[in-house]
């Protein structure tokens, strides 16, 4: 059985949100920050660690920090990425590095779409969301109904492909099951 892990690389038409889509938005932001203050704080020099609120960062619809590449370097699960950071060459973008193993599980009452039944129009929203990160950042959720068929997106890590050859941001498309 084929699902439906949406990877687009063109731009559609304009996203609609819910108040759901909005709030999961601030929650997931809020997580991401508490992760990364957790695992600055669990590193040997967590006060240089701590990042200024004006120095916040987003690579690919993840939220960062600027901070030194060394700094980055010592935190287990976080990469450095260069160009989004003012300062000198060792002051990057630090993230949570890329894993399919940190998207949350399919969403209580609902079932991954199958590839047959994704619609032009829900890819073309799809895409839309893809290229949206600051609307839908990393594992944000919206959801629109096509015809008679409400459909819920989520922003995902997917794994390779045949136009990506990295983990890479994804719009994975679920229908109530």
């Amino acid at each position: 059985m084929r699902h439906a892990l949406v990877v687009l690389a063109l731009v559609g038409c304009a996203p609609m949100t819910s108040p759901r889509a909005d709030a999961a938005a601030m929650n997931d932001a809020a997580s991401a920050a508490d992760a990364w203050a957790a695992d600055a704080a669990m590193t040997a020099d967590a006060v240089s660690l701590q990042p200024d609120t004006n120095d916040s960062c987003v690579v690919s619809g993840i939220s960062g920090h600027c901070i030194t590449t060394a700094s980055c370097a010592a935190m287990t699960g976080y990469q450095s990425t260069a160009g989004h950071c003012a300062g000198a060459a060792d002051i990057q973008c630090c993230t949570l590095t890329p894993d399919v193993a940190s998207n949350p599980p399919i969403p209580t009452g609902y079932r991954l779409m199958m590839q047959s039944e994704v619609t032009s129009a829900m890819t073309a929203w799809a895409v839309a969301i893809l290229h949206d990160p600051t609307t839908y950042p990393m594992f944000s959720t919206t959801t629109m109904t096509f015809g008679m068929q409400p459909v819920l997106a989520r922003v995902e890590w997917h794994p390779p492909d045949f136009n990506n050859m990295t983990v890479h941001r994804g719009v994975t498309l679920y229908v109530p099951g």
